[in-house]
């Protein structure tokens, strides 16, 4: 699914208007009869029902004066309230308006006092409101009559249906902008605007309801950048169903250079996400004293042993016999840990392999300063750092990474040429091209020690079966998330642990099926 801005969305609008003749007043048509058919959903039969209809005087407004003339005509006791004079209203939402005054259909237009009380008693009685105030368009804070409306918006306690976006809710950051009209659905139009799917929007979206308005698909291809929400459907177009005829080894071979001797567990988990994921082999090189406790977690598992120094740090010079080892795809990191030897290994394997390649956790340490390696792999490399690891390696703030999620790994991606995962609420997969995709499955339950783990390790395993590394990218995380939400399901969001993650991506594929 598209996410825009909502100056991608005029154009689209412009453009379906101007270049394929579809009047604008079609579109509003379209929007206010999807609005209609969520209402009669949560209604029930139309006739004899109150709805209170709240309109601001641009067009966002208008789709609610289509509303209130489609539910005046299907029996509805319709309420507009106008919190401008209703005789601005221009183009469409004018004609729309107007053709309500022919029929008889008048409202109240609020004014500070008790016009408002009018207003507020008007919910008291309704079954039903609806917000048509501000569409994507605002970007100032609510101020005036528009900030009591959404007030008493909110206090209403009847079930609200926003159009196209909650009025007051920032379509770029999903944040209110002073306030916002607490929605128990939203119906938006066309295409899906980024704010709704940030961290912290769906405490004022309520559910979600993509309506088509008869955009043509010309004008969402033409659209750049390209943003998209990961949904199942995105996952199904690059997992398919096994052959009757197959074997292990046309699920791919993976190498894990993982785990270290006091963080033997990462290694375990990453190895279980890969396996959980469907990977046909998968080998382990890992040091020699957590062995026993890795192939008693995963007997499927093989080893490859190889040169440690004192402390149980593979080698560096080791990598010429790991770059030998036939695997089809690599996973390094996830509790590697941090030695010198540790970290010369991670940069020197980057300068041999050549094969598709995620890096994680402690490999994202060791390149820290030597960005240039990312740069000159020569084959395709995932990274999946979390916010604090991004910020190390750019050298700026938690906080920076945080407050500029999207564009910071858009920006890495292309100047590093890797396809970035940069974890946490809305996990954004950010590849070189300019793609970008955001992920809503998960819950705050996976904020747990090792769930990292179990993504790269889920990540790996569909590279090297052979999907494209942005798809794997992709996929990896909404099965990832999807397995958390099933996980949480089953038990609780404050007891979810990496391993039950892991456990449940059985689950995340049969929603594919």
């Amino acid at each position: 699914m598209r996410l825009v801005t909502a100056e991608e969305a005029h154009l689209a609008d412009t453009a379906a208007i101007e270049d394929y003749g579809i009047p604008g007043a079609v579109l509003m048509e379209n929007a206010g009869l999807a609005v209609v058919a969520e209402a009669e959903k949560m209604l029930g039969a139309l006739p004899g029902k109150k709805v209170a209809i709240f309109c601001g005087s641009g067009n966002n407004g208008g789709d609610g004066l289509v509303v209130a003339r489609h539910l005046h005509n299907r029996g509805c006791d319709v309420r507009l309230y106008f919190i401008s004079d209703p005789d601005i209203f221009r183009g469409d939402a004018y004609t729309n308006w107007n053709i309500l005054k022919n029929m008889g259909v008048s409202g109240y237009w609020l004014t500070e006092g008790s016009r408002l009380n009018v207003a507020r008693m008007g919910l008291w009685s309704a079954d039903l409101a609806i917000d048509a105030i501000f569409g994507t368009g605002l970007n100032d804070e609510v101020s005036g009559t528009a900030l009591l409306a959404i007030n008493i918006l909110n206090e209403c306690g009847k079930p609200i249906i926003s159009c196209d976006i909650p009025s007051g809710l920032s379509s770029l950051t999903g944040k209110p902008l002073g306030v916002a009209v607490k929605a128990t659905r939203t119906v938006c139009f066309g295409l899906c605007k980024l704010g709704l799917v940030l961290p912290g929007a769906e405490a004022y979206v309520g559910e979600l309801v993509m309506a088509d308005i008869s955009l043509p698909e010309q004008v969402l291809e033409n659209l750049t950048p390209r943003r998209e929400l990961l949904t199942a459907d995105f996952c199904k177009k690059w997992i398919k169903p096994r052959k009757s005829e197959s074997y292990k080894g046309d699920y791919g071979h993976l190498l894990t250079i993982t785990g270290s001797v006091s963080m033997p567990g990462a290694a375990i988990l990453a190895a279980g996400g890969a396996l959980h994921a469907g990977v046909g082999k998968l080998t382990a090189a890992l040091p020699a004293a957590t062995r026993i406790g890795f192939i008693n977690a995963h007997p499927e598992a093989m080893l490859l042993p190889l040169k440690e120094d004192a402390e149980g740090n593979i080698t560096a010079d080791q990598a010429d016999k790991i770059a030998a080892f036939p695997a089809d795809g690599y996973l390094i990191g996830c509790g590697l840990g941090r030695s010198v030897e540790s970290m010369n290994l991670v940069r020197t394997l980057l300068t041999k392999l050549n094969k598709p390649l995620i890096l994680d956790g402690d490999a994202l340490f060791a390149v820290c300063g030597y960005l240039k390696l990312l740069k000159e792999y020569p084959a395709p490399l995932i990274i999946t750092p979390h916010a604090g690891e991004m910020a190390k390696l750019l050298g700026c703030s938690v906080s920076e990474v945080e407050e500029n999620r999207l564009e910071i790994a858009a920006e890495f991606a292309k100047e590093w040429n890797v396809i970035v995962v940069l974890k946490g609420p809305a996990t954004v997969v950010a590849n070189p091209e300019g793609r970008l995709f955001l992920n809503r499955t998960g819950n705050p339950g996976m904020a747990t020690a090792g769930s990292g783990d179990v993504l790269a390790g889920i990540v790996a395993a569909l590279v090297s079966q052979g999907l494209t590394p942005g798809a794997a990218a992709g996929c990896g995380v909404w099965l990832h998330g999807k397995a958390g939400d099933c996980a949480a399901a089953a038990t609780s969001q404050p007891s979810l642990s990496a391993s039950q993650i892991s456990a449940h991506l059985g689950d995340a594929f049969s929603a594919l099926s």
